[in-house]
């Protein structure tokens, strides 16, 4: 799916044209943090206008906050006043997106970085919404996150020229700043999408929409996960049973939000498990072969959708 991700600065563009040039998706601007104090809060001036015409088109829209935050509470605050100010009562086919790009208030600190992030997206997963992360591959996710702590979140990864090399995971990827399209003069920042973000929302019910029902709903049979307590579903995730991402979203529903919680925080991990950290030239079946098990049962423990994606310093469990 092909998109473009805009802002106030190409206020004026003609939504038909974005139409007419195929165009499968946007991504507007909700607001940002000026970087004067860090912490004063603006949204966006074409926001509303970029929304409806998107709307009135049938473009489907994801929204973005430009961050200055790094502090978890900064974090927090802004995911507050975008959600009461630009998101309230409105629907998005797309992730609700922290964009990590500042150069004033976010260098240097990896750490408070990282809990921003986190304070920022557990607030709004908290409300209902699909959250991500969006970044610069080197410059962003390498040099201003701690990325192992933010494996359940979307990644919208920005390389000019060629994919991501360092993000190794990821939903949308920024491709170029100088997409084009008829009647507007300006460049354009282009996005591809590989998921099908619009029937994961909407199914989940996030973003403002009601989850959806299920083909053949049954009325007589218990929700399976009713027969477990939040704290025995966060350790059944740490065993792999739910997948990662959207999957996980989907599998866990309604109970999501709550069992991520005590995900985030460790609960339900094994502390007896080997902890290994992968060096370079590590594959998971070498490391499987190690502990005499298969790279099939440490992606699944681990949660690693693509067993031949690995990366330096990455930790694996290796259940005992």
């Amino acid at each position: 799916m092909k998109g473009f991700d805009i802002s106030s600065y190409q206020k004026g563009i003609n939504f038909n044209a974005l139409k007419n040039a195929g165009t499968n998706f946007l991504i507007l601007r909700a607001g940002f943090t000026g970087w004067g104090t860090g912490v004063n809060y603006n949204k966006d001036s074409a926001f509303e206008t970029f929304y409806n015409q998107a709307k009135s088109n049938n473009i489907p829209v994801g929204a973005y906050w430009y961050s200055c935050a790094n502090t978890y509470d900064k974090g927090v605050a802004e995911a507050n006043y975008m959600y009461e100010n630009c998101l309230k009562g409105k629907q998005f086919e797309f992730p609700i997106y922290i964009d990590v790009e500042d150069t004033h208030h976010q260098v240097g600190n990896k750490n408070g970085v990282t809990q921003a992030i986190i304070g920022f997206c557990e607030t709004l997963e908290n409300k209902g919404y699909y959250v991500g992360i969006y970044g610069s591959d080197i410059s962003g996710f390498k040099d201003k996150m701690n990325l192992s702590q933010l494996d359940v979140y979307d990644k919208w990864v920005a390389r000019y020229g060629s994919k991501p090399s360092y993000v190794k995971n990821y939903g949308i990827w920024q491709s170029s700043s100088s997409g084009r399209i008829s009647g507007y003069n300006g460049n354009l920042d282009t996005d591809e999408s590989y998921k099908d973000y619009p029937t994961i929302i909407k199914n989940g019910g996030f973003n403002g929409y009601s989850k959806q029902a299920s083909v053949t709903p049954s009325t007589d049979k218990t929700n399976e996960l009713d027969k477990y307590s939040d704290e025995e579903l966060a350790k059944m995730v740490w065993q792999g049973k739910f997948g990662n991402g959207e999957e996980r979203k989907q599998e866990l529903g309604a109970r999501y939000n709550e069992v991520q919680k005590l995900v985030n925080k460790g609960v339900g991990k094994e502390t007896s498990d080997i902890v290994y950290t992968v060096k370079s030239g590590d594959t998971l079946s070498g490391i499987a072969s190690r502990y005499n098990t298969t790279y099939q049962k440490l992606a699944q423990y681990n949660n690693i959708a693509n067993p031949n994606l690995i990366y330096v310093n990455q930790k694996i469990r290796i259940p005992q």
